[in-house]
Parts: C-alpha cells; structure tokens; sequence
C-alpha cells in the first residue's frame, strides 16, 4: 500500500509540471497575471521574513503604514509559507518559492483526493481518478492567480481524517483530523469556512455520539491555535456589501457544460493564466461534461452510504456557490461571523467537487481493470497545457538593492495607482523589506486612499508619515510628468523634500529624496530633470513600443522598440511562448546624441504571418545584450493572431 501512495505522489508531481508547463522552465519569473500573484508572492515573503525579525508582529506587515494588521487585509497563507521555509532557508527567491508552492498545490490536491478515493474503494485506479479530476478540474486554472486555491488539498484530507475516525473513534486520531483542520485554515479562510460546515454536518451525520468527546476536545484545541491567525480579522472588521457579493453569486446556469469551451479544446485551443470570457472567471464552474457523466453513472454503484455522502458534498456546495440567490449562503451572509468577509461564494464550488471526486472514484472502481481508463480520460479531457503565464523581469532594481542597505521609518513610492504600480510595489518590497505607505488589497485603510489622491500636492507630504520619497521618472508621461516635477521642484525649494540618490531604471531614473534635514545640494542631472531634460542611464536600458498588450494582429505583425547601453548594444531577441521560441530583432542605430557613448538603437521584427512555432494566443518578451555581455529583459506582453 506504501508503495502505491508513494507512486501516486510521484506521478500527480509529474502531472502538476505537465499540466502547467511551461512554468517548470520559469520559476523565477513566470506569474499567473501582473496582479494578485504579486500580492501573494509578498504575502509568503512576508511570512518567512517576519517569521524570523518580529514573529510577535507577524500581521502588522509593512505595507498600509502606519495602518496596523494589515496582512489581514488579505488572505495570510502562512499554512503555505511554512511548507516553503526549508527553500527560502536554502536560498530559493520568492518567485521561485512562489511557484514551487504552485507546482506542489496542484500536486497535493490530486494525492489528497486519491487518498480520499483510496479509503472509500480501496482501488489505484479509483483514487487517481478522484485525484487527477479535483487537481486539475477547470476550477483550478480560472484560480491560477490565487496559490490558496490552488492549494485545495487540506479540504479531502478533512474528509479522509473524519472517515479513518470514524471507522475506530481513538484518540490519535482526533488529533489528526484536528492537525488537517488546523493546516486548512492556515492556507485558506475561504475554506476554513467552508470545510468547518461541510466537516461538522458530515460528522453529525456518521459520527454516534459516544465518540463524540475525544473529536469535540482535538477540535476545540484546534480552535484555539487558529485563534492567534483569527484575531486580527476582528480588528480590520472586513465586511462585503450585499451588492458586492451579489454579483460574485453564482447562478445554476454557470454549472452548466460551456461547449463552445470544451470543442476550443479539443481543437488545440490553449488555455490562459486568467481566462476572459463574458461571464466573469469566478463563475466559470463547470466540471467538464466527463465529470457530468461519470457521476451520473456513479448513481447505480450499490454503496448507498458512499454515494450518499458524495451527494451531501455536492449539494453543499452547490448550494454555497448560489451565495444572495440562495437561502444556504444567505443565512450564513447574514448570521454567521467570517461569510460577510467573503466576497466570491461561487467558490463553494470545490466542496461540490470533492463530492464529484467521491462519485468518480466509486464508478471507476466498478470497472475493475478497466479503471485505469477514467483517469486517462480525465487526463485528456482536462488538459489544459501549455498555460500562457506573464513573465516577470527576475532582475531586482537597482534602487530597492539600495534600500535594502537603509534604516529608515518607512516610505512612500510615487506615482501611486498608476496601472500595476501598487502590485509591483509589493512584488519589490521583498526585497527591502521597508515599511511603506504604497499597498493593495481588497480593502485599503482610509490614510493611503487619502494620500493616492493628495500626490503631487502640496497636501501630500503634510499628510504622509514617511522618511523617504521614491519618484519612478519612467512611470510617468504627459501631464502627470509635469505635474510631478513641478511637484518635487516646489518642495526642494521650500526645504521639505532633499535629494538622496538616483538609480538607473529601464527608461529613466528612480529619484530617492528625503523628507528631513532641510535643503541640500542638487547635481545637473536632477536640475536636467526637473526641468524635462533627459535622462542618461549607464546600463542596459529601452522599451518594447508596440505591440501594447492584448494587440490582436492579423496576418502582417511588426514588433519594434528601442535600446540603450553606454557600452553599446550587441543583440536583442524576441522571445515568444513563454521564453520556448526565439527570433532575433534587427538593429538600427537611432539619430540620438543627448547622452554620451553609442547611440541608441531601433530594434524591430516583421512577420509577415504568424511563425509556425508560435501560436495563436501567445506573450513576447524582449531581451537586450550589451556588447560587454549585460543583459535585461522588459516586461512580458500579451498578444495574439487572429
């Protein structure tokens, strides 16, 4: 039995590469999305780091200041951080860790249902179908942005525990279920909740109740070590209105098998780190007309009792994901502390799945030695790869290596809410570890709201309790551009601004000015500056000008941009399919003598259709050598061929 367990862990790891891939190859800087990955990649750095300098302060991280618990106003993942601290410990980056937490969630998922579906049949064939649909059920892709969803697997392990004590109530094995319980609500609030319910009327239903004492003391303890994790969303008092949630309430029609979906990938469509669609993600609940079948099938298997409780399961969580359209949710919205926080009920759905995942397992074990054919065909009828991820620069800024080195109080980074800005903030902020006025959650205190529209007035630094500020000069154009230097040419001359440093970036430079000791000597370049002169950079710098993202080309595509290097330019090349295809860019030297050295270049590629390697919905990313063998990479984008 050992070696089955161990040979299933095996092949659901291998899966996990396959079905996300090409992630394996980029686990520095592939992303979901340029969004909330950002925000959990932080979250995790942040639990590992202050797990370390301020265990005692773990939720009053650095982003928000000088709000207080303000890793509660997101999800705190530290059941999945934990998991990583033997990497970090050995030096693995937070992207890195990031996606390796991504590879083993999906990973765990298919060995926790293959556990489930094991005990229930007693069948390889029987578990590894539960474990290949609730791993990679489309659910799971649609959440690529969210490491808590894909960390699914506590949910059937819940389960698993409850069934082994129920089969011989003792001790040990309340302590078990207890230690999952625990490890669920350090990973998920979403399903800490849901599997609390799911858990406790699953128990009232199988559990008699002399056996009752032993699971309420291992529960109630459990309860108790949560508390420390729990407390801090008291205090932030997170509440989502009716409205809000309403719209994030699924319907009955966004079960239903999407054709259009499954015929697009049966074709060779490919599939995206976060699917667009009419009807929003969050609702995209359908299972695959496969699992529709198999469970419908699974309805003649004559173990009532197991059937039984893969039908409690779905409907429970059928009838979550209705949320405000549902009397279920409704009172739970209403009356039960923990749901008003919840904003996307719809994702009740994976409790459903974990009943699906019982159905599936119980029909393929009638099969016998024909079993091994339904996780094939899960297998294939889920497959979803190769993923189109956003490839991140894996090169840390200059300017936040340096702030890396400073004691100060906190800061502030300008502009603010600008496109991604607060996301890419955050991603960098693990590398400094700062206190810092910038963030982004699904809620934000009233203080940093206030200064994102005060910047670039002479309110803002009144207002923001900071030590430094950090203009980005290559975030701004146009007006805005103007209206900061104005803004930093005012407060230099009144004294409350003083210069401190400048750090090259991609396309200009990252001002650092203080916010103490008065006025202060100004080199030319920062007068050049202010002043809208340009900006010379001594490394690796440029800019990919077209296509903007999401460009839609037909046939004829032209991608150009331009490059800089003090050292001259050797090479740049297009890569495409996630850094899988590559095609090198023509040069031409640019009419551009403002700074001294090489003049810049005019990088450029026309295809006058689609390369055959390449397909149809696919990122580009450019990357530039210098002739003394320096490298930088700009940021991914989206594009396709229609």
């Amino acid at each position: 039995m050992r070696r089955q367990h161990f040979g299933a862990a095996i092949v659901f790891a291998i899966l996990s590469i396959a079905f996300t891939w090409p992630l394996a190859p980029n686990l520095d800087r592939a992303v979901a999305d340029p969004g909330d990955p950002l925000i959990n990649i932080w979250i995790l750095d942040w639990d590992w780091w202050a797990t370390l300098h301020q265990p005692l302060s773990l939720f009053h991280a650095n982003v928000f200041h000088p709000a207080r618990y303000t890793l509660a106003l997101s999800e705190n993942l530290y059941g999945v951080a934990v998991l990583l601290f033997p990497l970090r410990a050995l030096g693995v980056g937070p992207v890195a860790a990031y996606n390796a937490a991504m590879l083993a969630g999906f990973a765990f998922c298919g060995f926790a249902a293959y556990l489930l579906g094991f005990r229930l049949t007693r069948s390889f064939a029987a578990g590894m179908a539960a474990g290949v649909f609730y791993a990679f059920v489309p659910f799971r892709f649609v959440h690529l942005s969210h490491v808590q969803h894909v960390w699914g697997g506590w949910l059937p392990l819940l389960l698993v525990a409850l069934l082994a004590y129920h089969e011989r109530p003792s001790w040990k094995r309340g302590w078990l279920l207890a230690a999952v319980f625990v490890m669920n609500g350090l990973t998920n609030i979403h399903y800490l909740l849901f599997g609390a319910l799911a858990l406790a009327v699953t128990a009232a239903l199988l559990i008699p109740r002399a056996h009752w004492r032993p699971l309420m003391v291992t529960m109630f303890v459990a309860v108790l070590a949560l508390l420390p994790f729990l407390y801090p969303y008291t205090q932030v008092g997170m509440q989502r209105t009716a409205e809000e949630v309403l719209r994030y309430s699924a319907m009955p029609a966004d079960w239903l098998p999407d054709v259009g979906r499954a015929s697009a990938r049966l074709s060779g469509g490919r599939a995206e780190a976060r699917p667009t669609s009419s009807t929003d993600p969050e609702r995209r609940l359908d299972p695959g007309l496969l699992a529709y079948l198999v469970c419908a099938l699974a309805l003649f298997v004559r173990s009532r009792a197991r059937v039984g409780l893969g039908l409690l399961w779905i409907a429970i969580g059928f009838m979550g994901s209705l949320g405000l359209h549902f009397v279920f949710h409704e009172f739970l919205f209403g009356a039960v502390p923990g749901f008003r926080a919840i904003r996307a009920p719809s994702r009740w759905a994976v409790i459903a799945y974990i009943g699906m995942a019982i159905l599936i397992a119980l029909f393929t074990a009638t099969l016998r030695r024909f079993g091994w054919l339904v996780p094939a065909a899960f297998a294939v009828a889920l497959w979803s790869a190769p993923v189109r991820w956003f490839l991140l620069d894996p090169q840390t800024p200059p300017v936040y290596e340096w702030l890396a080195k400073q004691k100060v109080s906190a800061i502030v980074e300008l502009p603010m809410d600008t496109l991604s800005s607060e996301y890419e903030y955050m991603l960098h902020a693990t590398a400094h570890h700062q206190r810092m006025v910038n963030g982004v959650s699904g809620f934000s205190p009233p203080l940093r709201d206030e200064l994102s529209r005060l910047q670039h007035t002479d309110a803002f630094l009144d207002k923001a309790p900071v030590e430094l500020v950090i203009v980005h000069s290559d975030r701004y154009g146009g007006e805005p551009a103007v209206q900061m230097r104005d803004w930093v040419h005012r407060e230099l001359e009144r004294g409350r601004l003083r210069y401190v440093a400048r750090f090259d970036a991609k396309t200009g430079a990252d001002w650092v000015f203080s916010t103490r000791g008065g006025k202060g000597p100004r080199p030319h370049d920062l007068n050049v500056f202010l002043y809208g002169g340009p900006t010379c950079i001594q490394s690796v710098a440029g800019a990919l000008l077209f296509p903007p993202g999401g460009h839609p080309y037909r046939g004829r595509a032209e991608l150009y941009g331009w490059a800089f290097s003090p050292h001259g330019i050797a090479r740049v090349d297009f890569w495409f399919e996630n850094r899988r295809v590559r095609y090198p860019a023509r040069l031409t030297p640019l009419n551009d003598r403002r700074c001294p050295g090489p003049p810049a270049v005019r990088f450029e590629r026309v295809f006058p259709s689609r390369p055959g390697d390449v397909r149809e919905t696919t990122d580009v990313q450019v990357e530039v050598t210098d002739r003394r063998g320096q490298t930088a990479v700009f940021e991914s984008r989206w594009i396709s061929w229609e």
